[in-house]
C-alpha cells in the first residue's frame, strides 16, 4: 500500500522528534532531555509532541517492545538451562534488532551508558515487561521440563525470571560500559553477573 502524504508527514515528524530526543540524551545524558528542548530542535509545538508520544520516555526509548517469535524461540532454546539470561538477551536483541540506523544505534548505546535509567523507564516499562512475561510463560507451558519451581505455576516463574533478568541486564550493561564492549556481548559477562547474583542470594551461615 502506497504511503499517503499525510502518513508521510506524520512519519517524518515523529522521526524528527525521536532523533531530537535521542540526540540530546546521547550527547548530554538522559537528564538533559526535556519536551521543550525536543520541540525546539524538531521545530514542533508541545501539543504536537504529545499527539505523538504519551511521555518524554517514549520519545527517548521508543515504544513498548514487540518480541519476535523466531528470535525468542532461538534464545530460549539456546539458554534453556538459564532462562534469566535468556530473558535478558531477548530484550537486548529485540532493542538492537529493530533496525540498523543511527537513531537505533544511539538508543541502544544509552542502555550501556546509563543502564540504571534505561532499565527503569524502558526495560521495566509495563507493556514490555508484561509481554516478556507472557513469552516466557508460554514457553514454559510448551517446555514444562525447563521449569525450575516445583510449587509455583508458570506465570509466577515467568514473572520472577523477568524480575531477575532486569537486574542481570542492568549489571551486564554496567560492566560492558566500563570495559567499552560492543554488542553482541561476550557470554562470559552474563555468567559473571549470574554468579554474583547467586552468591548474594545464598544466606550467610
Amino acid at each position: 500500500m502506497t504511503e499517503g502524504l499525510r502518513e508521510k508527514k506524520m512519519r517524518v515528524a515523529r522521526r524528527a522528534m525521536e532523533e531530537a530526543a535521542v540526540g540530546i540524551a546521547y550527547e548530554e545524558g538522559v537528564h538533559a532531555v526535556t519536551v521543550d528542548r525536543i520541540c525546539e530542535v524538531a521545530m514542533v509545538s508541545r501539543s504536537t509532541f504529545f499527539n505523538y508520544f504519551p511521555s518524554l520516555e517514549h520519545a527517548i526509548f521508543g515504544s513498548a517492545l514487540v518480541y519476535d517469535p523466531v528470535l525468542t524461540e532461538r534464545i530460549l532454546s539456546a539458554h534453556r538451562d538459564d532462562l534469566v539470561i535468556a530473558a535478558s538477551r531477548i530484550v537486548m536483541e529485540t532493542v538492537r534488532g529493530q533496525g540498523d540506523d543511527e537513531l537505533l544505534r544511539k538508543r541502544f548505546a544509552l542502555f550501556a551508558r546509563e543502564p540504571g535509567t534505561t532499565t527503569t523507564v524502558s526495560w521495566a516499562a509495563g507493556t514490555s515487561r508484561a509481554g516478556l512475561q507472557d513469552v516466557i510463560e508460554n514457553w514454559l507451558d510448551a517446555h514444562p521440563a525447563s521449569a525450575r519451581l516445583a510449587h509455583a505455576n508458570h506465570a509466577t516463574e515467568a514473572r520472577m525470571i523477568v524480575n531477575f533478568s532486569i537486574t542481570l541486564g542492568d549489571e551486564v550493561m554496567r560492566l560492558v560500559g566500563e570495559d567499552g564492549g560492543d554488542f553482541p556481548f561476550d557470554p562470559a559477562v552474563f555468567r559473571t553477573v549470574r554468579e554474583r547474583m547467586r552468591a548474594l542470594s545464598i544466606p550467610a551461615r
